[in-house]
């Protein structure tokens, strides 16, 4: 490419200067010098950019139409080599894919002036259909007038904008149909401030807003009560540090529920706020009456078992009362009866009618204990919960002890069955499942309330072997104690291993003393 100079002018005016010998005054030959050589840096500059382009650029005499240069990337472009393309006419290189647009081109830019970024279709020696932004003026080359084309190959880069607008338009649908509402803002001073630039359909349902009505609007100004509720500041927390946040917004009037949303804050790389909410008003609504309906059901439950409970006292006393009674004086009269008979085979049929009384009794009376345990009304809950042990230990060979401090231990008779059958249920549930040898149970006043701790050393259980069938069987059991006492104003702590025992402790409220 030696033989490409842009052409400098140089003024010839009238020279002044010594005469440097040769009949040539010395400051002439010095600019002369100096213009030489600075056209030589032009020529270097002008060859370094021409080679090293990224775009596609040709040189073309204007005179004939011929090809004398072309970059690398002109040849990668159009998939010839140089040595196929340079010399050849301009009409020769049918790269254009209009032909008529080719044809015209040098004539056109001769008449109307210089081409720029002209998007263009070509064709390359593979017959494939390329496109760029062409540009070509005009340029003097040693002192001859020539096109320089260049190409900018924008394949690549409608590809990405292709598949940009496929991802907005991704985008788009995704934000237009979330169930959830979607605003993005754009932080302004400093991130003192947000304005609006994108609000889904589902934030315009919520909010009874048209998104082209507050794009480019301040969050404030359209939304005055995000301040009052620190969304404003939780924007500006996300903001500043990048961490999302939610942020939940509850609105009441007259102690009322009349507004809840949930707001998941954070912010994307560009700087933008990204607020998705979800209006979920009657769902509180909804859960506060499920919470109702629960209580309802507690308290109704709880209410039920008490009334179970005197029922069975009630059965217990008629047990007791009636059909003890009546069996003891049938005892009697079978007694009176055997002292005046001297049959031998009377007598004998006497003494097992006897016997049979006799055990009918004490079916009565262990039936009456099943019932409702007098022990429980008559010397209070820690004599019930000893009694209640001894039966255990004889029943199931488990060796129980029980354990209690002297202070007195004031509580209502709903509380003191509730604990006694919990107690109950606690050690029924040992004997079921735990495999235990040992149980401890032990009573203390704490403070305003009653704690009675039973502990066994048996196989334990864990809350991850909820498939178990025994778990299950023992949380059930729990769960029904659980809810009994807390209707009650107590509660109900476990603590348990694979392995090491069990300890359950059972909370509840002493009675308040009475006021004079």
């Amino acid at each position: 490419m030696e033989n490409i100079k842009p052409t400098r002018g140089v003024s010839h005016g009238n020279l002044a200067g010594a005469d440097n010998g040769q009949g040539v005054p010395a400051d002439f030959s010095a600019r002369q010098t100096h213009a030489q050589e600075t056209l030589a840096k032009s020529q270097k500059r002008f060859r370094y950019a021409f080679l090293t382009s990224p775009d596609s650029v040709a040189i073309i005499r204007a005179k004939d139409k011929i090809y004398i240069e072309i970059n690398e990337m002109f040849s990668l472009f159009l998939g010839y080599a140089k040595e196929e393309i340079v010399g050849k006419s301009f009409s020769e290189l049918t790269a254009w894919q209009d032909r008529k647009e080719q044809q015209n081109l040098l004539a056109d830019i001769g008449r109307m002036g210089p081409v720029i970024n002209r998007e263009t279709r070509f064709i390359d020696s593979e017959g494939t259909v390329k496109t760029g932004l062409l540009s070509v003026m005009t340029m003097p080359l040693d002192q001859e007038l020539h096109f320089v084309l260049a190409i900018r190959n924008i394949d690549a880069l409608r590809v990405v904008e292709e598949a940009l607008e496929k991802s907005e338009a991704r985008y788009r649908e995704l934000i237009n149909n979330m169930s959830s509402g979607v605003a993005v803002f754009e932080a302004k001073n400093n991130g003192e401030e947000f304005v609006f630039m994108d609000f889904n359909r589902a934030a315009e349902r919520t909010e009874h807003l048209k998104k082209e009505n507050i794009i480019g609007r301040n969050f404030v100004e359209i939304v005055p009560s995000a301040i009052k509720y620190g969304l404003l500041d939780a924007f500006r927390r996300v903001w500043k540090s990048g961490e999302p946040e939610y942020h939940p917004v509850a609105i009441y009037k007259d102690d009322e529920l009349k507004i809840w949303k949930e707001n998941y804050i954070y912010r994307l790389p560009s700087g933008e706020i990204v607020d998705v909410y979800d209006d979920i008003t009657e769902r509180k609504h909804a859960e506060s009456k499920l919470l109702i309906y629960q209580e309802k059901l507690r308290s109704l439950a709880s209410e039920l078992s008490l009334v179970e409970e005197r029922e069975r006292r009630s059965i217990a006393t008629d047990l007791h009362d009636q059909i003890g009674q009546t069996l003891s004086v049938i005892k009697m009269r079978c007694f009176e009866l055997r002292d005046s008979l001297n049959a031998p085979n009377l007598i004998h049929q006497i003494d097992e009618i006897k016997e049979l009384v006799k055990q009918t009794i004490q079916d009565t009376r262990s039936l009456t204990f099943e019932l409702s345990p007098p022990v429980l009304y008559e010397l209070g809950l820690v004599a019930a919960i000893d009694w209640l042990a001894e039966q255990f230990q004889l029943k199931h060979n488990l060796k129980c002890t029980v354990e209690s401090d002297k202070k007195p231990k004031p509580l209502s008779q709903d509380i003191e069955i509730v604990l006694f059958r919990s107690v109950r249920e606690l050690l029924v549930n040992i004997v079921k499942h735990a495999e235990a040898k040992k149980v401890k149970i032990i009573i203390r006043v704490n403070k305003k309330n009653l704690r009675i701790r039973v502990t066994d050393d048996g196989i334990g259980f864990s809350p991850k072997t909820k498939a178990a069938r025994t778990y299950k069987d023992q949380q059930f059991g729990l769960f029904n104690i659980t809810e009994r006492i807390r209707h009650l104003g107590g509660k109900l702590e476990v603590d348990s291993l694979r392995g090491k025992g069990t300890m359950v402790t059972l909370v509840a409220p002493l009675k308040a003393p009475d006021k004079d």
